[in-house]
């Protein structure tokens, strides 16, 4: 017997999904039109290898909201959480949650625009934290995430017990 609970679940979620996929495609082409997106047709080969992560600043809260509703994650967490960004043309791609201690620094979710390749992005804000860490005065980050992410391998971090690790007084890049 089917469970209409369940079957009513996985009906909003389809819908989500189709609603999210919906937004990507027409937040692209403004995009593209305002000459600040990607190629048509080859989201990958929008260049954003030289990005700059940076330590959000509270300016920056409203934007990082609106990033976090396209990813389907409450908005208020923008306003009550720390994050490093990286942004062009005043709009900002990527967002990544930290906290410190006195020692170190703590990497939380990444959030990016769903039209531009996550590797990239992921990989200047990973790199970035490293220069946050070091300018805060902290020995480690640590970063939580998937094993089949390999970015955090990209951007010098080990893994090691219970998630990803990088030793600020270790990175010599």
């Amino acid at each position: 017997m089917f469970d209409l609970w369940v079957i009513r679940e996985r009906h909003h979620e389809l819908l989500r999904e189709a609603g999210q996929a919906r937004l990507a495609r027409e937040l692209g082409r403004a995009r593209r039109d305002r000459g600040v997106g990607p190629p048509a047709g080859n989201g990958s080969a929008y260049d954003v290898r030289q990005r700059k992560a940076r330590q959000g600043v509270p300016e920056d809260a409203p934007r990082i909201a609106g990033l976090l509703e396209v990813n389907d994650i409450s908005c208020w967490v923008a306003f009550e959480e720390r994050f490093l960004v990286v942004e062009e043309a005043g709009e900002i791609l990527a967002a990544l949650r930290f906290r410190q201690d006195f020692e170190r620094l703590y990497l939380g979710f990444l959030v990016t625009v769903p039209w531009i390749e996550e590797r990239p992005l992921a990989i200047a804000l990973y790199t970035g934290a490293r220069d946050v860490a070091r300018g805060l005065g902290l020995r480690e980050i640590r970063a939580q995430a998937p094993r089949n992410k390999t970015y955090l391998k990209q951007a010098g971090y080990r893994r090691r017990r219970g998630g990803w690790r990088l030793k600020i007084t270790d990175y010599s890049r």
